[in-house]
């Protein structure tokens, strides 16, 4: 016959050992939990460049007249400061086309008065894959802009931003709280106006160093991704004309360190991909500065991003294009 007590006794202890498995956990994840909410919150309370273009769409949304789009080769050339029309940069880095239509078309609604759009065609652009599925700035994008990039049902997890990165924020954390030799310093359109530093700025700018120094550029040719890419981007212009809408295509200034290391096949592809879209589609406008000579070694902060002052002089250029077409 069962021995009542034992399993009586048996059965206590088991539940004694879940609670205290259950108060070891607790006290275990408790101040994870806490941990994390205080780094979220301190994220979210950033002045950065997405929550001060948040703040610009609420306060002047139905007022913007032209939206740009971009990696960061554009966001640091274009300075809406210096732009006639109303205009918002959405550029951002790492961004690709892919992100850049469905932030468009996730936007547009919010932009009754829309008249152009500016996209990025820069050396090599159309022969590196579009952001993917985890691409870190999809949370970013739902938090400030509302707009679901994932192209996938959205779950709560997903509007977390200390977990889309954790390096990269823990650095924006770090950079903002404990440094503050080279603040950022940003206009109500979200353009920083004191990010000089770089590899430039750290060689004194000195034309020597800086020819000696190491270029990044990509020089593999991929022409199975120009096909896709190409394609896509046809796509993304039949709908900006079908809005009605005028289309900017640029490419910013790069310094002559790395406009000598381009693979001339990229470069003539991504040009004949141009050409074809201009002979089909009357609304689009070009500006290509990769070889301007009005862009000078201290207008640079490395060999391919602009500091704040050649911004100033990319923006006017790009402004007298949009004057010249009375936008």
């Amino acid at each position: 016959m069962p021995d009542q007590k034992k399993n009586l006794s048996i059965s206590n202890s088991s539940k004694n050992n879940w609670r205290k498995f259950l108060l070891i956990a607790v006290m275990f994840f408790t101040p994870v939990i806490i941990i994390y909410g205080f780094l979220e919150y301190s994220v979210r309370s950033l002045p950065t460049h997405f929550s001060l273009i948040k703040k610009y769409m609420e306060e002047e949304g139905e007022d913007i007249e032209i939206a740009v789009f971009g990696s960061s080769q554009v966001q640091h050339a274009v300075n809406p400061e210096y732009l006639s029309p109303n205009t918002i940069n959405l550029s951002s880095a790492g961004q690709h086309h892919n992100t850049d239509f469905t932030l468009l078309e996730g936007l547009i609604d919010r932009f009754p008065n829309l008249k152009g759009i500016v996209f990025e065609a820069s050396y090599g652009h159309f022969e590196i894959p579009h952001n993917s599925k985890y691409y870190w700035k999809h949370s970013v994008f739902l938090h400030y802009y509302g707009v679901n990039t994932f192209h996938r049902k959205t779950y709560p997890q997903d509007r977390l931003l200390f977990i889309s990165h954790p390096g990269k924020f823990s650095e924006a954390l770090t950079n903002h709280f404990l440094r503050d030799s080279l603040p950022d310093v940003y206009n109500k359109f979200g353009f920083d106006k004191n990010q000089y530093h770089g590899r430039y700025r750290k060689l004194q700018y000195d034309t020597l160093a800086v020819k000696k120094a190491a270029v990044k550029i990509n020089t593999r040719p991929d022409t199975q991704v120009l096909a896709y890419n190409a394609s896509y981007f046809e796509d993304m212009i039949a709908y900006c004309t079908a809005q009605g809408l005028e289309i900017f295509i640029i490419s910013p200034p790069t310094y002559k360190t790395y406009t000598a290391a381009r693979n001339p096949d990229i470069l003539e592809r991504r040009d004949s991909v141009l050409h074809a879209l201009k002979e089909k589609y009357e609304s689009i406008h070009f500006l290509n500065t990769e070889k301007d000579s009005d862009f000078r070694l201290l207008h640079f902060r490395n060999e391919n991003h602009l500091n704040p002052d050649g911004a100033e002089v990319f923006s006017k250029k790009l402004d007298s294009l949009f004057l010249h077409n009375e936008m």
